[in-house]
C-alpha cells in the first residue's frame, strides 16, 4: 500500500497535465469564482450515448493546418522483412519517485502477445523497451534523438512524459508515436496519437469541450437535485489551462458552475479551511452537488477529508484512480474519471484478454492507469499495422492512419477519429466508484464534443 500511495502522489501531479481532457481541450486561466467564458447549454450536449458513435457539433478540421507532414526521410526506417522495431519513452521515474512507472509493461505484454500470435502481416514486433527521461525535459531530448538515430525505431509506443521536449526531433525526421496524450505534443500534428486523442491543446490552438465526465456525473445526482459543481485545482499552468474548460465542458452539459478556483500552490495545500467555507456556500448560501477536486494526491486526500468534515454531502470527484489506493480510507466514497474503462468489468471480453496478457506476460503487475495506458498505446499500434500490412513504410502507415481511421475496442476503449482526434480528445469515459475499499465503474459512455467559446 504504501509504494501505492508513494506512486499515486507523484503520479497524479503528471496527470494533472491531461485533466483537461475531461471536460474538454485548450487553454485558459483561473476562472474565479464561477465560469469564464459561459456556453449555452444545448440540451443534445446532456444526453449519454454509447462509448462510440459520439457526435463532433461545430468541430471541423482542415488537415492542411496540421504540423509535421511530408514525407518521411526513411521511410523504412525500423522495417525489415521479419520485423518491426518499436520503443517507448516516458518518465518512469521522477525526483520524488515513480512517476509513469510500469507503462513499460503494459506496452510490452500487449507486444508480446502479438508475436505469440504469430506477428503482423508476417513481421514479428522488436520491443526494445521504454527510455526513462527521469521527468526531465533535457532528458527526453536526449532520449528521443537516441530512439531514432541510434535505435532507428518504426514508431514509438508508448510515450507518456511529464516535461515533453521529444517532438522537435520526431516531427523532423517523421517519427509516428502513440501514448497517453498528457501534453500539448499530442496535438495538432499529423504523427502523435493520443489513445483517448488529444486533451491538451497549445494555447492559441484551436479548443474543444467535451461533456463526456459531466454527463456521467449528471445521472448520479439525485432526482431534482441542482446541476451545480464546484472546480478547485493547483496553482500550475496545467491545471489553469485544465479549470477553464473542465467547467465549460460542464456548462455544456448544463451544469451551472459556482465555483472554480485554482488557488493550491504545487508545494501544498496546507489549510483548506478558506476553501472549504467557500465552497459550502458557493451556491448562494449552499454547497454546490458535485465538488471536482483537480488536485495532486496529497492535495486531493486534504480537501476530500475537509469537505466530509464540514458536513459535505455531495459527489466528490478526483482525476485519481489507481486499484493500489483502495484502502486509503480518505477517499473512501469518491469518484475517479478514468478516459477508458479501468480493467474492472472482466465480462468485457476484451477487459478479459487484458487481464489474462497481464497474468502471462506481466505476472505481479497491478492495472494502474499508467500500465493500461502502455498496453492500450501498443494496441493501436498493433490494430494500425494490420490495417497498412505487408506494404509497410512510415509513409504509408501515417496514411492510413490520418485518412479517416477508426479506433475502438468496444467496451474498454473508447472510439477515436483520426485526423480530428488530433485537436480534441475523445468525449468518452467512466467514473470509477471507491466504497468499502472495492473500486466499481460502469460501462464508459460518452458525450459530445463542441466548439469552445
Amino acid at each position: 500500500m504504501q509504494r501505492g500511495i508513494r506512486t499515486a502522489l507523484v503520479l497524479s501531479i503528471v496527470s494533472l497535465v491531461g485533466i483537461a481532457g475531461c471536460g474538454g481541450g485548450g487553454g485558459g486561466v483561473d476562472g474565479g469564482s464561477g465560469g469564464s467564458g459561459v456556453v449555452s447549454a444545448d440540451p443534445a450536449f446532456s444526453k449519454e450515448g454509447p462509448d462510440h458513435g459520439w457526435s463532433q457539433t461545430n468541430v471541423a478540421l482542415d488537415p492542411k493546418t496540421l504540423a509535421c507532414q511530408g514525407a518521411a526521410p526513411n521511410p523504412s526506417r525500423g522495417v525489415t522483412d521479419t520485423s518491426i522495431k518499436i520503443g517507448g519513452l516516458a518518465s518512469l521515474t521522477s525526483p520524488a519517485g515513480a512517476a509513469f512507472g510500469d507503462i513499460d509493461a503494459g506496452a510490452k505484454a500487449r507486444f508480446a502477445r502479438a508475436n505469440a500470435e504469430g506477428g503482423v502481416a508476417g513481421r514479428q514486433i522488436d520491443f526494445v523497451g521504454v527510455r526513462d527521461d527521469g521527468s526531465d525535459a533535457a532528458r527526453d531530448g536526449e532520449q528521443a534523438r537516441a530512439l531514432v538515430e541510434q535505435e532507428q525505431v518504426f514508431a514509438v509506443a508508448p510515450v507518456a512524459v511529464s516535461a515533453p521536449n521529444f517532438l522537435d526531433t520526431f516531427c523532423k525526421q517523421v517519427v509516428p508515436f502513440f501514448g497517453w496524450g498528457t501534453n500539448t505534443a499530442f496535438c495538432g500534428n499529423v504523427i502523435g496519437f493520443g489513445i483517448t486523442g488529444c486533451q491538451t491543446p497549445a494555447p492559441k490552438a484551436q479548443r474543444t469541450v467535451n461533456t463526456g465526465s459531466p454527463v456521467g456525473v449528471a445521472k448520479l445526482l439525485p432526482a431534482g437535485a441542482a446541476k451545480t459543481i464546484a472546480v478547485v485545482g493547483n496553482d500550475i499552468e496545467a491545471a489553469r489551462q485544465g479549470n477553464i474548460t473542465i467547467g465549460q465542458g460542464f456548462e455544456s452539459a448544463g451544469f451551472r458552475v459556482v465555483y472554480q478556483k485554482t488557488p493550491i500552490p504545487l508545494s501544498g495545500l496546507t489549510d483548506p479551511t478558506p476553501i472549504v467555507s467557500a465552497i459550502m456556500t458557493a451556491d448562494g448560501g449552499k454547497p454546490p452537488a458535485a465538488v471536482f477536486t483537480v488536485l495532486q494526491f496529497a492535495d486531493s486526500v486534504k480537501m476530500v477529508s475537509a469537505l466530509k468534515a464540514a458536513g459535505y454531502k455531495g459527489l466528490l470527484i478526483t482525476p485519481i484512480y489507481d486499484p493500489r489506493l483502495a484502502g486509503v480510507a480518505e477517499l473512501d466514497g469518491t469518484y475517479a474519471i478514468v478516459g477508458w474503462q479501468p480493467g474492472i468489468s472482466t465480462d468485457v471480453p476484451a477487459i478479459a484478454q487484458m487481464v489474462k496478457d497481464f497474468a502471462t506476460y506481466a505476472p505481479g503487475v497491478a492495472l494502474s492507469t499508467p500500465v493500461m495506458a502502455g498496453y492500450w498505446s501498443a494496441d493501436l499500434v498493433i490494430s494500425a499495422l494490420r490495417k497498412v500490412g505487408r506494404n509497410l513504410t512510415v509513409d504509408s502507415f501515417l496514411k492510413v492512419l490520418n485518412d479517416n481511421y477508426t479506433n475502438y475496442v468496444p467496451g474498454a476503449l473508447p472510439e477515436t477519429r483520426w485526423p480530428l482526434n488530433h485537436i480534441a480528445s475523445s468525449p468518452c469515459g467512466t467514473l470509477a466508484h471507491l466504497v468499502d475499499k472495492t473500486w466499481t465503474a460502469p460501462p464508459e459512455t460518452c458525450g459530445v464534443i463542441a466548439k469552445a467559446p
